[in-house]
């Protein structure tokens, strides 16, 4: 029986299924127990690994199997970043702890709805996040599905201010920016620290069209929504998209199309 739990037990930690954590019982057989210490040793370091890596991304690799789909290659991806209007003002007077778990729990409800569609959190940029979709595998839709979480994203912090607004707590403001295209994929960093993650244009436009979403926001916009015109024609007319014609954008010569969803 020892051994058949901690077979069922290693089965969970192969799928990732930490929560609850599969701990082993301990055993009158001194053989036996020290395997068990010695598991549930390493799925309490486990629990903070898996909080520090997407699990997402690692799941993906565990299930294909692929050790090369780490390396550096090509890939056509969508990139979505978020940010907070006005996040300093909002937060100067709060406590470290309660900044912190204002963060916490926003981050949470972003990293939800970006799960949902299947994406990947790269990573937390102060209040802001970089999420994307088609790498390390790829994924056909990913235009739509960053589009869907987006809408997703909007549609979870209307509900979070109808909260803030009957507490009498400032309703939170957003920006959205979403592009597609060509980027670097793959492991980059030094040998102690790596990180899979993106490079290229595709990533820095998206970032751009963010940061636009401050001037083009609508007065009674609480999460405004900016994609680029790859991103309008990969979704077609799976989403409301309205054209606000061409902008300048930091750091490039040459304008380009921006659309708002709606």
């Amino acid at each position: 029986r020892p051994i058949g739990d901690l077979a069922n037990a290693a089965a969970s930690v192969q799928a990732l299924q930490l929560d609850p954590p599969p701990m082993v019982q301990r055993s009158r057989l001194t053989e036996l127990d020290n395997a068990a210490n010695a598991f549930n040793s390493m799925i309490a370091g486990l629990k903070w690994f898996e909080v520090y890596v997407p699990r997402t991304l690692v799941r993906s690799l565990l299930t294909e199997g692929d050790d090369g789909a780490t390396a550096s290659a090509e890939r056509d991806v969508s990139v979505l970043f978020t940010d907070i209007r006005s996040f300093t003002t909002r937060v100067e007077s709060m406590e470290a702890a309660d900044t912190a778990d204002f963060l916490n729990d926003h981050f949470s409800l972003v990293a939800a709805r970006v799960e949902e569609e299947g994406g990947t959190v790269d990573k937390y940029i102060g209040d802001s996040v970089m999420a994307f979709w088609g790498a390390p595998y790829p994924v056909a839709d990913y235009a739509l599905r960053a589009c869907r979480a987006a809408l997703k994203i909007r549609d979870a912090v209307a509900q979070a201010n109808d909260a803030f607004a009957s507490q009498g707590v400032p309703i939170l403001k957003m920006g959205i920016g979403i592009h597609c295209g060509p980027v670097l994929a793959g492991n980059i960093g030094a040998p102690g620290r790596v990180n899979y993650t993106l490079v290229g244009d595709t990533v820095n436009l998206a970032q751009r069209l963010e940061q636009l979403t401050k001037p083009l926001a609508l007065p009674d916009d609480q999460v405004t929504i900016l994609v680029s015109k790859d991103v309008a024609e990969a979704v077609g007319g799976s989403v409301e998209i309205e054209a606000l014609g061409t902008h300048k954008i930091r750091g490039r010569e040459a304008t380009i199309e921006v659309f708002r969803l709606i």
